[in-house]
């Protein structure tokens, strides 16, 4: 089982690369909101249908934990939509970083704020993160004072790009806790996917009917293809995630997605649309570092747990 969920984890892994470079180009000229619209009505409404066809107890288990299903639509919702804005601001890969890196940063806070003083971190663990958060502030101010690749106007649109991926990563966080929770008591990966968007919908269709991203007029072939596109590398990473979460843990999964970045940069390079920043490669560099190392010492501490318990 845990194999497979390490597999789940390389998927979404791939995938998530991929859309935080590709879909970026979409967004950064059509209305992200009914794009996103689409995508994740689509899904969503495959997803549900799926479940209610599949397993009734699915829907009652679901329906009997309102505060869950509620803390998973607000977490999402506020989510995706401040990664979305993020995405058109700053560089894709010091957004996906920034976004990525705050997610087992806060699980980890999450974990020693629930669990006391057992759960503090220890040894190669916390080094690791020390270093993955140095890599996040080396991003931050070289983002800040001009050096990245990309940043669509001066040092306040700067910021409020990095603070939307930071919030953006806290919130994904908090999906991941809520979502493993769900998984407990019953709610398949298919489920809790399905569940998680009517919220982000709601106000997706209001802020495109007010316009609040209106690009102008796109050719229905382009939308068509950023729609298929978004299916493939937006909405089935998600599918992917929720699969990982329910058969290893929410600090695996977020180990997982702490080494994406380095997948993005080169993604990033070989599209070639946001110039090279030596500044963003080097914190990339130290970030992937830190991950590499936390996720290695969490693994260790995990062993030397089970043998105990033995």
């Amino acid at each position: 089982m845990r194999a497979h969920g390490l597999i789940w984890c390389a998927t979404f892994v791939v995938l998530d690369a991929a859309q935080a470079v590709l879909f970026g180009s979409f967004l950064q000229r059509m209305d992200s909101l009914l794009l996103g619209l689409l995508v994740f009505g689509m899904s969503s409404l495959a997803c549900l249908a799926f479940v209610v066809w599949r397993s009734a107890d699915e829907v009652r288990a679901a329906l009997a934990a309102p505060r869950l299903l509620a803390q998973l639509n607000i977490s999402t919702a506020t989510g995706w939509l401040a990664y979305l804005g993020a995405l058109q601001l700053i560089e894709p890969a010091v957004a996906f970083t920034i976004f990525s890196g705050i997610i087992p940063v806060t699980i980890v806070a999450a974990r020693v704020w629930g669990d006391g003083a057992g759960a503090r971190l220890h040894g190669w663990e916390a080094r690791g993160l020390a270093i993955l958060v140095l890599g996040l502030v080396v991003l931050a101010v070289s983002t800040l004072a001009g050096f990245s690749g990309f940043v669509r106007g001066g040092g306040v649109v700067a910021l409020v790009g990095l603070s939307l991926a930071a919030f953006s990563g806290v919130a994904m966080s908090w999906m991941l806790l809520v979502s493993f929770k769900l998984n407990r008591i019953g709610v398949s990966p298919a489920g809790v996917f399905a569940a998680r968007f009517p919220l982000y919908l709601l106000l997706a269709v209001a802020g495109y009917l007010v316009g609040l991203d209106n690009k102008g007029p796109v050719a229905a072939d382009d939308m068509i293809v950023a729609v298929a596109l978004g299916l493939v590398v937006l909405a089935f990473p998600i599918y992917a995630v929720q699969q990982a979460v329910a058969l290893t843990s929410a600090l695996t999964v977020g180990a997982a997605t702490a080494l994406i970045p380095v997948v993005v940069l080169a993604l990033q390079m070989l599209e070639g649309r946001v110039a090279y920043s030596s500044a963003t490669a080097m914190g990339l560099a130290i970030y992937t570092v830190g991950a590499v190392i936390a996720a290695a010492g969490r693994a260790r501490t995990a062993a030397s747990a089970s043998a105990h318990a033995r």
